[in-house]
């Protein structure tokens, strides 16, 4: 067959076509293939978010860094956990080591996704990962979607028009690692004059403080899949059995409820082991005089809850355990008398600091009153300024007393009102005659 220029180059044109043809035939389906979308809600809701962000800001350059993969000397990647400002912006929660640059004035592209390079060998071990192009920015929103080889040219570009650089947070303790936003921004400082650093690291967690509707109604759901391992446990429990098979049945029936995953690990804790706070080992036998301590809780669509309990192994409080719990219980109550929106956090913590120091037991309390909850189980907002409306935390007093063999936290959780608070926690046994009742059935 005789072949001229004009067929060659028709040649060409029809194997690109077939090239790009083929191209977009082995992408991965939806639901394959990293990053795989927004969760727990689609991306319009993120764009929204992100819209509200940069209508605070209203210029410069802000960079929001998502969470790196932690390390492991195994052959199996550990579990990875996203950044919650990173999470709440963007809904993605599958891909370490991504970063979000906001550029409000800018002209067209305001928003930037920028993620790491693929390694199809390492792809072969732990995930496929998406290519750059239209798939990415239809699954997350986001219209500009590069690779973080691209964030320094890309965040001096910006600087250069704008002249000025947000930092979103958080703040490092002097002893920490620079933040990486921080340690870009010294080095584009360095390389255009006139650049100005603003503190924008309250912005994000007042946003995120407030919980939206949407944010609430996975929360009811987390909290109704928590009630349902809380109970299964206490019915349960029998002197004998051990801390973790406890907690097989606790998470059981954070399943059975609906739960998706766990808040936290869960801490299951007999005796003497209640009295360290963070306990997580689970090897001990529960005895028929022990006092057990359940503070574990479940998640939906990636929302926390968090829960504590603590019950008599025999279903009978001792007179000196119940004298003990109710002393815990009028702590916790005269914290939550106190909430509402406007209340300092502080005077919540003095109201049950008192009721302990009264009692001469104040040394027994060794730990805060309580913290936000939300995307993540310690969720961000500041303690120092007046609760607002919508925010959810815990209301957590316990004692703690290693010579008495025993610990006792009561923990729940509130949604803050404008005249009030509201209990989300309810239906799972927190008064003495409660949970007496509900063991012995």
């Amino acid at each position: 067959m005789h072949l001229n220029r004009r067929s060659l180059l028709a040649g060409a044109a029809a194997s690109t076509v077939l090239s790009i043809s083929v191209r977009a035939q082995i992408l991965p389906p939806a639901g394959f293939a990293t990053p795989s979308g927004t969760l727990p809600f689609p991306p319009d809701v993120y764009r929204e978010r992100r819209a509200r962000l940069m209508a605070t800001l209203k210029d410069g350059v802000a960079l929001i860094h998502g969470a790196q993969r932690g390390s492991t000397s195994g052959p199996v990647s550990p579990p990875f956990y996203q950044s919650g400002d990173f999470a709440w912006l963007t809904g993605i929660v599958d891909e370490p080591g991504a970063v979000l640059v906001l550029a409000p004035a800018e002209r067209t592209y305001r928003e930037f996704l920028l993620l790491p390079s693929r390694d199809i060998e390492t792809e072969r071990w732990d995930v496929e990962r998406l290519p750059l192009g239209s798939q990415i920015e239809a699954r997350t929103g986001i219209q500009r979607v590069r690779r973080v080889s691209a964030l320094d040219a890309l965040v001096t570009g910006i600087a250069a028009r704008s002249h000025t650089l947000h930092f979103m947070g958080p703040i490092a303790s002097a002893g920490s690692p620079v933040p990486p936003a921080l340690d870009l921004y010294s080095r584009v400082m360095a390389r255009v004059p006139g650049c100005t650093l603003k503190d924008q690291s309250a912005l994000i967690p007042a946003l995120r403080t407030v919980k939206e509707p949407r944010e609430l109604d996975l929360m009811r759901r987390a909290t109704a899949a928590t009630k349902a391992g809380h109970l299964a446990a206490m019915k349960a429990v029998r002197p004998g059995m051990t801390e973790r098979q406890l907690t097989a049945i606790l998470e059981a029936g954070f399943r059975d409820g609906g739960g998706e995953g766990l808040s936290y690990d869960s801490i299951v804790a007999t005796g003497r082991n209640a009295a360290s706070l963070h306990y997580a080992h689970g090897t001990a036998v529960i005895g028929a005089q022990d006092l057990v301590l359940i503070d574990a809780a479940a998640s939906v669509g990636t929302y926390a809850c968090d829960v504590t309990r603590t019950f008599p192994a025999s279903g009978k409080f001792t007179p000196a355990q119940r004298a003990d719990y109710e002393l815990v219980l009028a702590a916790q109550d005269a914290a939550a008398k106190m909430l509402k929106a406007g209340v300092i956090h502080e005077d919540m913590t003095e109201a049950a600091n008192a009721v302990f120091r009264k009692a001469g037991r104040i040394d027994e309390f060794t730990h805060g009153l309580g913290h936000f909850v939300g995307l993540d189980v310690h969720d961000a907002g500041d303690y120092t300024k007046p609760l607002p409306a919508g925010a959810v935390l815990t209301i957590e007093p316990g004692l703690y007393n290693q010579q008495a063999n025993q610990g006792i936290r009561i923990e729940d959780l509130y949604l803050v009102t404008a005249t009030g608070a509201e209990r989300l926690s309810t239906g799972i046994p927190r008064t003495v005659e409660e949970i007496e009742v509900f063991m012995a059935r």
